[in-house]
């Protein structure tokens, strides 16, 4: 976290206590400190976002021979992936269109 972010954090927070405490602001300061509290938490939250994307971008994304590691990992688990989803006529049928095909190339 940004510590001058945390500064004003803790900052609004005690002058937030205080006022509760002593009831001496108004609603309008105790309103406009509440938000200022929400905006800079949301800022530090997206700085955090953004600089875990960007480490995540940042990391290889390619392997040794150039390929994208996501495809590959797509890669291994398509023929799986697809063979569960059919039915077993339907893994038969395509079976020997494949056969059949390779026997016609010869």
């Amino acid at each position: 976290m940004n510590a001058d972010a945390v500064k004003k954090v803790e900052k609004l927070s005690d002058q937030l206590d205080t006022a509760r405490d002593a009831s001496e602001a108004t609603t309008k300061q105790v309103r406009h400190a509440r938000r200022t509290v929400e905006n800079v938490k949301r800022t530090m939250r997206r700085q955090q976002k953004s600089d875990s994307t960007r480490r995540k971008r940042a990391k290889d994304r390619y392997t040794k021979d150039g390929k994208s590691k996501a495809a590959v990992e797509l890669g291994r688990r398509g023929g799986t992936a697809r063979a569960k989803t059919l039915t077993r006529h339907q893994r038969s049928a395509l079976a020997m269109k494949a056969a059949k095909t390779r026997w016609n190339r010869h």
